[in-house]
């Protein structure tokens, strides 16, 4: 055993193991300093009693599409521990992704919704179970940088405006301007969330006569521009697409699709194949499928984990051709300088 931990027990006796209980116990199993309190401080590792190496499996298996019982049987571990792992790894990836990603430079960023569930698919739910609003359809919010392949902001909610306006506010956060260009479907939550956060408010012109002033209006900036992709179904089935310009001057849009690195019109195709990515990496959304969430408070773990581990582990084969070396989102963006490791995602220290 450490020094340390001899002198504690010759003065304290057994009591002097629980004086400082974390850093007694981990030092008599391990015999090593590596393990010690002080080196998992600020990591994902902190208060965890599995080595680094199971904690990495675990996270990376969870990030490679496996549910939670197959890790745990792969593992030889319980189900249990492999949602602790699940719950610190997401925790440690949120503070590593927001310490991160700020300061981005957005030409075209397309916001899209894809669709998941809770518990029970929203036909599914009885009127008790709709009141309460825990399970059913949970619709993933994504805000996407379609040059640089980042998720600029993801909410996990119902299709309603205040999530739309959450959204954009985070890309507003997370920006070092606004973008140039906003493209989305035809949801019209979008539009009046891009006024609540960008919009200027403007005091109309005060009628003659009696009566209170008028309140003030939000209307969009010169430099805003927001186009829709409007489709048309036909026995669920698209049948005709066209686009509209809601926000801004048809010439600024032609110009800017113009410059564009990939976009030579208005279209949502890289929000939506990124949505086939996160279908793909994590498990949860997979369609038609047992790995569904109970609670949506893993949900969003997973989803938090899954999109850390896409930006700094997992190479993009497009921006890998585009640079001609293994490159992942947050290094196209300027934010990293090499592909990650699971282990230096989980140790890195913001």
């Amino acid at each position: 055993m450490p020094e340390k931990v001899q002198r504690s027990l010759r003065t304290y006796g057994v009591a002097g193991l629980f004086i400082e209980p974390e850093r007694s116990l981990i030092s008599c199993c391990s015999g090593t300093p590596k393990c010690g309190l002080r080196q998992r401080e600020s990591t994902a590792y902190h208060h965890a009693h599995l080595s680094e190496d199971i904690f990495d499996t675990i996270a990376r298996s969870l990030t490679e599409c496996v549910g939670v019982r197959s890790t745990g049987r792969i593992q030889g571990v319980n189900p249990k521990t492999v949602l602790r792992v699940l719950a610190r790894a997401a925790d440690h990836a949120v503070k590593v992704s927001r310490s991160l990603l700020k300061g981005v430079w957005v030409s075209e960023c397309q916001l899209d919704e894809m669709w998941s569930f809770i518990g029970k698919k929203e036909q599914h739910l009885d009127p008790v179970e709709k009141l309460e609003g825990i399970m059913g359809d949970a619709w993933i919010w994504i805000a996407f940088d379609s040059v640089h392949k980042v998720v600029l902001a993801h909410i996990v909610g119902k299709r309603t405006e205040p999530y739309a306006v959450s959204l954009l506010q985070e890309v507003n956060r997370v920006t070092a301007c606004m973008p140039t260009l906003f493209s989305s479907d035809q949801l019209d939550q979008y539009k009046s969330a891009l006024l609540k956060v960008y919009g200027v408010p403007v005091l109309p012109p005060k009628k003659s006569g009696p009566g209170r002033p008028p309140h003030s209006k939000l209307v969009p900036p010169d430099d805003l521009l927001y186009v829709q992709v409007v489709k048309k179904y036909k026995r669920n089935r698209v049948a005709d697409i066209s686009s509209r310009i809601v926000f801004g001057d048809p010439l600024k849009v032609d110009e800017v699709l113009r410059q564009s690195k990939v976009s030579q019109a208005i279209n949502t195709s890289y929000v939506e194949r990124n949505n086939g990515t996160v279908r793909h990496i994590d498990a949860r959304c997979t369609r038609k499928t047992y790995r569904f969430s109970k609670c949506s408070q893993n949900h969003v773990r997973q989803l938090d984990l899954s999109l850390a581990y896409y930006h700094l582990c997992l190479p993009h084969r497009t921006l890998t051709k585009r640079n001609k070396r293994s490159t992942t989102p947050f290094m196209s963006a300027g934010l990293t300088d090499h592909v990650w490791t699971m282990r230096e995602l989980l140790q890195y220290k913001p």
